[in-house]
């Protein structure tokens, strides 16, 4: 090492004399260096190519292939452990129970007899979606298109069990109600009718006199 004058170490110039049998030499670049270093930068070219244009694999696609097999693989877990059978038939503590539930939420669109007023009748004959305990249970549970909003995360299993052990208790009518395609086509054809004119007093008057002297 040389110093400057204050006394700063400096490294020895490459065309110094070799100290301890140590130089620098400035020799070429070994072929097998350049060989692998512009090699890996055509790899990954090609590479990037490949990835980007030709193998049609993408992180999105890889993610949505494995979320399907996923949903799929645990579709079949989640439809074993779905609840498929009321526990609280007859049950007098859950109908109570179930009771409060109906009156706090449902009779704004079922009314409290449940004949229906937005949503369906569930006293007459017809269920659209099944009247099964599995098929209850599902469209409180998930909702149905066209109005039923989905009550599960609100209301949980045990609470919509027991509304529904409530709604087995309203007396059944034979006739449609509401939201059975038989009440729906009967309401559209009165709908559809051309008013009848209701007869004013004169005319009225005019009817009885022609009927009095016949």
């Amino acid at each position: 090492m040389s110093g400057d004058a204050h006394g700063i170490p400096e490294r020895p110039r490459g065309d110094e004399a070799p100290r301890d049998g140590i130089g620098e030499e400035d020799n070429a670049i070994p072929l097998w260096f350049n060989f692998g270093f512009y090699g890996l930068i055509g790899v990954g070219l090609v590479y990037i190519v490949y990835y980007a244009f030709l193998s049609g694999w993408s992180q999105i696609g890889q993610y949505e292939r494995e979320s399907a097999e996923a949903e799929a693989r645990y579709a079949e877990v989640r439809r074993a452990n779905e609840p498929t059978e009321n526990p609280y038939h007859g049950d007098a503590e859950a109908i109570a129970k179930g009771a409060e539930t109906w009156n706090t939420i449902c009779v704004a669109c079922h009314l409290p007899d449940a004949t229906g007023l937005v949503g369906p009748s569930l006293v007459d004959p017809y269920w659209k979606y099944g009247h099964a305990d599995a098929e209850l249970f599902k469209t409180v549970s998930a909702g149905r298109p066209l109005g039923m909003p989905p009550w599960g995360p609100q209301l949980g299993t045990e609470k919509i069990w027991q509304v529904l052990a409530y709604v087995e208790t309203f007396p059944k009518r034979a006739e449609p109600g509401i939201g059975s395609p038989e009440y729906e086509a009967a309401a559209a054809a009165a709908q559809a009718a051309p008013a009848q004119e209701v007869p004013s007093a004169e005319a009225e008057k005019e009817i009885e006199a022609a009927a009095g002297e016949n």
